[in-house]
């Protein structure tokens, strides 16, 4: 009988697990799912640099705070980047001779 082989959690998908111990199960899937976890290790250190996220600690005890006004600013700032790189894009580059 044919029996599902299970495949070998990478230690990025490990570290998100011991990470979000303390979510709801639905997160926690997604969170160290294959592509959850590359995506959250890359997303996460970048909210916290920006200043959208803050960790802090109490008691031995981290929190985690999400600051919505600089989400707010930060998000206008990557949509402008976003429109100008498009824009860059669309132009036609002009002809160069060698």
């Amino acid at each position: 009988m044919a029996t599902k082989k299970k495949s070998k959690k990478s230690t990025t998908q490990q570290l998100m697990g011991v990470a979000t111990m303390g979510l709801p199960a639905p997160i926690q899937q997604v969170a160290t799912s294959k592509w959850g976890s590359k995506i959250l290790l890359l997303v996460l250190p970048a909210l916290i640099a920006s200043g959208v996220l803050t960790v802090s600690f109490a008691g031995g005890k981290p929190s985690v705070s999400i600051d919505q006004q600089r989400a707010e600013v930060v998000g206008e700032e990557l949509r402008a980047d976003a429109i100008r790189a498009a824009e860059r894009v669309r132009q036609p580059e002009p002809l160069r001779l060698r």
